[in-house]
C-alpha cells in the first residue's frame, strides 16, 4: 500500500475511533437512575401529567387518581367508581380535570382535593381539551363527541357511529381535531360543527393530532400509517410503518416528528413525511415520546424499558421499568422523568452524570 494512502487510512481510522470513543463515553456517562419507585395494584394506561406547580397526577385502572410532588412523594389519592383510562388535563384556571369509566368528569385542585364532578353520559376514555376559554371537548364510548359550556352549564353532543377514543387537539385557528374508532379524523369548528372528515382504514385511537408550525395536522392510525393532512382535511402525505399506531406524534427540536409503532420501532420523520432515522426496541411501542431538550427524548416500550434517544435515532441510555409501558412518560422541570407500567409500577427517574449542557429542561 502506498505510504500516502497508508497514512490517510491511519488518520481516518484514528478519527473514527475518536468519534466512537466519544459516543461511548457520552453513553457510558449518561445514566437513568430511579430516585423514587413504588408499586400499586392496577395497570397504568393514563399518562402522568404535571401541574403548574410541578406536582404530578397519575390515574390507574385500579380506580384511583394519585397526586405526587416532583420528587415522587405521594401527597393525595382519590378513588372513583370506575377505571381511569383517560389522561388528566390541567385547565387554564390551574384545576385538573379527568374523565372516568364511571361516566363522571372529576375536577381537582393541584394537590388532589376534589372540587367538582359532572356526568355527561358514557364512559370517558379521552383527555379533555379546552377551547374558547369556557368550553371543554372530549369523547365517550357511546359514540359521542361532547362539548360542554362551563358558563352556561350546557352540553352539545355530536353523534358518531362508534366509540370516540381519540384525544382532541385545539388547533391554532380555533378548530378542533379528534379521531374515532370509526376510522375517521374530524375537524370541528368553533361553533361545534364538523367542517371536514378524513377517513383512514383503521381506528384513530389515542393518537392525539399534532399541529405542525405550518398548520398541517399529523396523526397515527391502526392501519399502520402516519398521516399528514391540511386543515381542510386533504391528504398531504402518509408514512407506512409495520404495525398499528396508537401513540401520538410529538415534535422534538425544530423539525423532527417522533412516533412509535406496534412494529417495535420508534420513527423520526421530517415535516415532509420522509424518514430521518429509526430505533428498534424489543417490543411494540404504544407510549408517546416526551422531549427532554432539542436533541433528546424519552419513550417507553412493551419490552419494559424506558429509552432515552437522540434525534439521530441513537440510544443514549435505557431504564428497566419492570413492566410493559403503555403510559407515556412526562419530564419535570427538576430533571425527573416520570413513567409508569401496566403492572402498577411508578418511577421517578433522574438523568445523571451528564454534561449540564447535554441534558437541559425543555421549558
Amino acid at each position: 500500500m502506498p505510504l500516502r494512502l497508508l497514512l490517510t487510512v491511519a488518520v481516518l481510522g484514528g478519527f473514527c475511533s475518536l468519534l466512537t470513543a466519544q459516543s461511548l463515553h457520552t453513553a457510558a456517562h449518561t445514566t437513568l437512575v430511579s430516585v423514587n419507585s413504588m408499586s400499586f395494584k392496577g395497570a397504568f394506561y393514563s399518562k402522568p401529567v404535571k401541574t403548574q406547580t410541578d406536582n404530578v397526577v397519575l390515574c390507574s385502572h385500579n380506580k384511583h387518581a394519585y397526586f405526587f410532588n416532583n420528587e415522587g412523594k405521594l401527597i393525595n389519592t382519590f378513588k372513583a367508581n370506575g377505571w381511569f383510562h383517560a389522561t388528566p388535563k390541567v385547565l387554564s384556571n390551574n384545576t385538573i380535570i379527568v374523565g372516568c369509566y364511571d361516566g363522571f368528569l372529576y375536577t381537582f385542585d393541584n394537590i388532589g382535593n376534589l372540587l367538582d364532578k359532572m356526568k355527561p353520559g358514557g364512559m370517558i376514555f379521552t383527555e379533555v381539551a379546552e377551547f374558547r376559554r369556557n368550553k371543554l371537548i372530549f369523547g365517550t364510548n357511546n359514540g359521542r363527541i361532547v362539548v360542554y359550556d362551563t358558563e352556561e352549564n350546557h352540553l352539545k353532543v355530536l353523534k358518531e357511529k362508534k366509540l370516540v377514543h381519540g384525544t382532541p387537539t385545539v388547533l391554532s385557528n380555533g378548530m378542533i381535531a379528534i379521531g374515532s374508532n370509526d376510522k375517521k379524523l374530524f375537524i370541528i369548528d368553533e361553533d361545534e360543527n364538523i367542517q371536514a372528515v378524513f377517513k383512514t382504514k383503521g381506528w384513530v385511537m389515542h393518537s392525539k393530532p399534532l399541529e405542525l408550525p405550518n398548520g398541517n395536522i399529523v396523526f397515527g392510525s391502526y392501519d399502520n400509517n402516519v398521516y399528514a393532512i391540511n386543515p381542510q382535511g386533504e391528504l398531504l402525505w402518509k408514512f407506512e410503518t409495520g404495525g398499528n399506531i396508537h401513540a401520538s406524534p410529538v415534535i422534538v427540536g425544530d423539525s423532527t416528528i417522533v412516533i412509535g409503532s406496534f412494529d417495535a420501532n420508534v420513527y423520526l420523520l421530517n415535516f415532509d413525511g420522509t424518514l430521518s432515522a429509526s430505533y428498534t426496541t424489543g417490543a411494540k411501542v404504544v407510549s408517546t415520546a416526551t422531549a427532554i431538550n432539542d436533541s433528546l427524548f424519552a419513550i417507553g416500550s412493551f419490552d419494559h424499558y424506558l429509552y432515552l434517544l437522540d434525534t439521530k435515532g441513537q440510544l443514549v441510555q435505557k431504564f428497566d421499568a419492570g413492566g410493559k409501558m403503555f403510559s407515556s412518560p412526562v419530564y419535570l422541570s427538576n430533571g425527573n422523568i416520570v413513567c409508569s407500567t401496566m403492572n402498577g409500577n411508578v418511577h421517578f427517574v433522574q438523568i445523571t452524570n451528564t454534561d449540564a449542557e447535554t441534558v437541559t429542561a425543555n421549558q
